[in-house]
């Protein structure tokens, strides 16, 4: 795995549902910075709020104690950027992107609350991968983006 750029934002928060807020601000915040237009940041934050809430509700309480660490890093790729968010967290060893699902509901009638969150990380992001580093999950999420205004 390779370090994280020497300059790029990081946020080291705990895992709560009173964090949530202050990682859309703080995503938010360095995107319209590095002039990552509306719509990829959206998506962006929608996939880390989706990411945090599952570790926050199936990560186990023993995990609460360890801090999740948040870094954005935008690279140049010519005619447009790639914002990349690296989420690592110490729950238990999950791949998101690897999870089975089940079959969608046909219907409204038949859709119950939760289960479409990864379903969204894989069609909003263009860059996803998955790792176990030590006792810790590295998730990157990347978005791609045109950098004309």
């Amino acid at each position: 795995m390779a370090p994280p750029q020497p300059d790029a934002p990081t946020l080291s928060i705990q895992p709560s549902p009173q964090e949530l807020r202050r990682c859309s601000e703080w995503l938010t915040d360095h995107c319209q910075k590095e002039a990552v237009p509306p719509g990829p940041t959206g998506k962006l934050d929608l996939c880390l709020n989706e990411v945090l809430a599952n570790l926050i509700d199936h990560g186990g309480a023993a995990d609460f104690t360890c801090p999740v660490d948040l870094t954005l890093e935008l690279a140049d790729c010519g005619d447009r950027g790639l914002a990349t968010l690296t989420i690592v967290d110490a729950g238990p060893a999950f791949d998101p992107l690897g999870a089975s699902r089940g079959p969608l509901p046909r219907s409204l009638q038949e859709a119950e609350p939760g289960g479409l969150g990864l379903l969204l990380v894989n069609r909003f992001m263009d860059e996803r991968s998955y790792q176990r580093a030590g006792d810790r999950n590295v998730l990157k999420l990347g978005i791609y983006f045109s950098k004309d205004p």
